[in-house]
C-alpha cells in the first residue's frame, strides 16, 4: 500500500467522516495540463453520491475502473495514462472499433490489468497494493457482488483513497446496499462526465465532449420519423439455445445504459412480455417478432453475429423472423458508454433503425464521411485539448 504522504495527504471524505488518503498529489510526473487550471488552485471538491465529497489536491494520477464508462470518459479528458486497473477489461473490447476511427485514442485491452477473480470477486490484496488516487467503482456494487462489506468500503477509503462512482448504467438490483447513509439518485452520462472533468482538471474538454454529444441526439430526434412509422425493435443475445431479451423502456430514465434507444424513440418489442431481462424459447421470439433484431454486446464479436444469422436463414423457425428475412439483425453496442461510444453508438443505431432517414448501416467503421453524423475529427481536437471555449 502507498505511504508516501508527500504526495497522498489526508482529507476527509464529506458525508462519511472518515478521513482518507488525498486523492491527487501535489505535482504531476506527467505533462498535461488542465483546463485553465493555474498553479494557486490547491483544492479542487467533486461530489458524489453515494461517497460525497471528494477533495483533491491536484489532478488524481491513477484510478481503478469497473467496466469501460469511466474509461470512456478519461479518453475524451486525455486521461487514459491515469487507469491502472479495471475489475475486467470486457467492455473495452468493443469500444476498440469506434477508438479505431480516432487518431487520439488507442487502448489495448489485453495490458490493462484485471481484478476479478474467477468467482467475480475482486482481489483486495492487489487493489490495495495499487492504491489508486480513486477507485471509480461504486462501493455499493462492491458490497452486492464481491467480498466487500461496509466495514471493508470504510477501512478502503481510510487507508488508501475514495471510491468515485454510482452505480448507474441500469435500474440496480433488488437489496441494494445503501453506504453510507441511504438511498441516492442516479447519476445522467453529463453529470458523470463533468465530474470526472472537474477531477482531473479538463472541465473543458467535458463540456465540449458533452456539447457534440448533445448536437448528434438533438439532429437525430429531430430528423425521427412519426412512431408510428418506426420499426419495433429487440434487444438481446443467444446463448445455449435460449434467446436474452432486454426491456430498454423501462429503465430509470436517469441511467445511461439504454439511453440511445430512448433517445432514438425505438419501439420496444419486448415490454410486453416482461421486465428486465425475458428469456425466450425461438417460439416465443416468433411471437413478439421483432422488426429489428439488436445483439447485446455484439460489438465484442461481430462475426458471431454475422454467424448466428447464417445459421437463422438455415433454420425453419428462425427464417420466419421477420428481422431474419429483411436482414435488420445488427451488432449491437454497449451499455457502458461514456460520451464518445454513445456518440457513435447514437449514430449507429440511427442507421440501424431508420436508414430511410440516416442511411444505411454498412458496418463497424465503414460509415463514408459524407454520411456520418459527426466529424470524427472534432474528437480528435477535444481529446488534444484544441478548440475549447
Amino acid at each position: 500500500m502507498d505511504t508516501d504522504l508527500s504526495r497522498r495527504q489526508v482529507i476527509t471524505a464529506g458525508g462519511i467522516g472518515i478521513a482518507s488518503t488525498l486523492a491527487g498529489c501535489t505535482s504531476r510526473s506527467r505533462d498535461q495540463p488542465g483546463d485553465g487550471a493555474t498553479e494557486t488552485e490547491r483544492t479542487n471538491t467533486v461530489s458524489m453520491a453515494p461517497m460525497g465529497e471528494v477533495d483533491f489536491s491536484s489532478p488524481p494520477e491513477t484510478f481503478v475502473g469497473r467496466f469501460g464508462f469511466v474509461v470512456d470518459i478519461a479518453a475524451a479528458l486525455d486521461e487514459l495514462d491515469s487507469l491502472v486497473a479495471m475489475y475486467s477489461n470486457y467492455s473495452v473490447i468493443g469500444h476498440t472499433h469506434f477508438y479505431d476511427e480516432l487518431e487520439t485514442v488507442s487502448i489495448d485491452p489485453a495490458e490493462i490489468e484485471e481484478l476479478h477473480t474467477d468467482d467475480w470477486d475482486i482481489r483486495l490484496e492487489r487493489l490495495y497494493d495499487l492504491a489508486p488516487d480513486f477507485t471509480a467503482i461504486d462501493p455499493n456494487y462492491l458490497i452486492h457482488y464481491t467480498q466487500f462489506d461496509e466495514d471493508e468500503v470504510d477501512r478502503f477509503v481510510g487507508r488508501v483513497g475514495p471510491f468515485l462512482h454510482n452505480e448507474s448504467q441500469s435500474e440496480r438490483a433488488d437489496g441494494w446496499p445503501t453506504w453510507p447513509d441511504g438511498d441516492y439518485p442516479y447519476l445522467t452520462l453529463s453529470e458523470f462526465t463533468r465530474s470526472y472533468g472537474k477531477a482531473f482538471r479538463k472541465t473543458e474538454r467535458a463540456e465540449a465532449i458533452l456539447e457534440l454529444n448533445r448536437e448528434v441526439r438533438e439532429t437525430v430526434r429531430d430528423r425521427l420519423p412519426p412512431e408510428s412509422e418506426r420499426p419495433t425493435v429487440a434487444v438481446g443475445s443467444l446463448h445455449d439455445g435460449t434467446w436474452h431479451l432486454d426491456t430498454f423502456v423501462d429503465a430509470p430514465e436517469r441511467t445511461y445504459g439504454e439511453m440511445h434507444y430512448r433517445e432514438l424513440g425505438a419501439r420496444d418489442a419486448v415490454a410486453e412480455h416482461g421486465r428486465g431481462r425475458v428469456q425466450a424459447e425461438m417460439e416465443l421470439l416468433l411471437e413478439i417478432d421483432p422488426d429489428v433484431f439488436v445483439w447485446r454486446h455484439g460489438l465484442f464479436d461481430p462475426d458471431g453475429v454475422a454467424e448466428t444469422l447464417e445459421e437463422l436463414e438455415d433454420d425453419t423457425l428462425g427464417s420466419q423472423l421477420s428481422c431474419v428475412d429483411s436482414g435488420r439483425f445488427y451488432v449491437g453496442g454497449s451499455p457502458d458508454q461514456g460520451p464518445i461510444v454513445n456518440t457513435f453508438q447514437t449514430e449507429m443505431l440511427a442507421k440501424q433503425l431508420y436508414p430511410d432517414e440516416f442511411g444505411d448501416y454498412p458496418g463497424l467503421g465503414d460509415v463514408p464521411t459524407d454520411e456520418q453524423l459527426f466529424d470524427r475529427d472534432r474528437i480528435d481536437e477535444i481529446v488534444r485539448g484544441e478548440g475549447l471555449e
